[in-house]
């Protein structure tokens, strides 16, 4: 079952809370620049789910972490663009600035929630932590013990007092949404929260996620590559190939007609499990390494449907209210 957040309509007469624009990032390397992204452009709107897919190695997680400025330092720079939570511009502003923007207006919960946490600190000090760069009216513990017991602990004091090796994989997860939740953000990026758990957990995760969203009223960036995930929780969502956006879709649109021959691919890999013989497909060959980009189309090496003109760059362009494809398929004069 699908659980949208409010109706479309009510969601795009709305100022965006997020607007990615031309957005290109860099390795710096001794060769020079080696471009990781090419003018990735997105927007997310109050309440909505908007989902970020690819297979790995497409640049997911490097555009959300340049969304909070956390790009690895040093040798990675943003060359272009402009990224707007709301109507500041987050690439102007000073450390400080950015400092009081991470966890109260925009919250992430890392993909390995185990590596995200420090190992030598208790989960307490962990989650307080946060109060020492912003502040907070009401009782700080109260708060804490309050927000582990809504997202599933029984006996708060206990997870409190644990150390993160301590925890499993899906409690661990579970204190990463109460950090990412805890002052309220009006944007969380969900970077593959729900890696490396088991199915019955993963869909546990994914129902806490969505239920606080709504209690709070906050806009989800959901970074994954497993489509049935998305097919149930996303209102749009871009797809990213090789540092691109090469579609962006509604979901409904997405799922019954995708436009972009990758986005194509991506479905039809989905098994059916309604076949008695399900047969999986594969998209031959692999994503390419930034150093290897091509100015042109750069799935034409994996697409049955390449052509002359795929030598060159397409643009993403609208094909409908909510729909933008960048593919020379979709040329008029074609």
């Amino acid at each position: 079952m699908r659980h949208l957040i409010r109706n479309r309509s009510s969601i795009l007469n709305r100022q965006p809370v997020l607007t990615v624009k031309d957005l290109t990032i860099a390795f710096e390397t001794e060769e020079g620049l080696v471009e990781i992204t090419d003018k990735v452009s997105f927007e997310i709107l109050p309440g909505e789910i908007f989902g970020l897919v690819g297979e790995s190695g497409c640049g997911k997680t490097i555009t959300a972490l340049s969304i909070l400025r956390l790009l690895p330092q040093p040798g990675t720079k943003i060359t272009s663009g402009s990224i707007f939570l709301k109507d500041r511009n987050i690439l102007s502003l000073s450390y400080e600035q950015m400092r009081s923007v991470r966890g109260k207006e925009i919250g992430m919960i890392f993909q390995e929630p185990a590596a995200a946490l420090n190992p030598l600190l208790p989960v307490k000090k962990q989650l307080m932590e946060l109060f020492d760069y912003h502040k907070f009216p009401d009782d700080k513990e109260k708060r804490v013990a309050e927000l582990l017991h809504r997202v599933g602990f029984p006996d708060p004091q206990r997870i409190l007092a644990s150390y993160p090796h301590e925890l499993s994989g899906g409690m661990l997860q579970r204190v990463m949404i109460a950090i990412a939740l805890m002052l309220s953000p009006s944007l969380i990026i969900a970077d593959e929260p729900t890696t490396a758990l088991d199915v019955t957990v993963q869909a546990q995760i994914m129902e806490l996620l969505i239920e606080m969203q709504r209690e709070i009223d906050t806009s989800i960036l959901f970074i994954t590559h497993n489509l049935s995930l998305i097919a149930q929780y996303a209102n749009r969502l871009a797809v990213m190939y090789a540092g691109r956006i090469v579609e962006e879709n509604d979901l409904d649109s997405f799922i019954n007609n995708p436009l972009h021959p990758y986005s194509r691919g991506l479905i039809e890999a989905l098994p059916d499990l309604n076949s008695e013989n399900p047969q999986l497909k594969s998209i031959p060959g692999q994503v390419p390494q930034p150093k290897d980009y091509s100015f042109g189309c750069r799935f034409r090496e994996r697409c049955n449907k390449a052509f002359e003109l795929c030598t060159d760059k397409p643009e993403l362009m609208s094909t409908g209210d909510t729909q933008k494809v960048a593919c020379f398929l979709y040329k008029k004069e074609l």
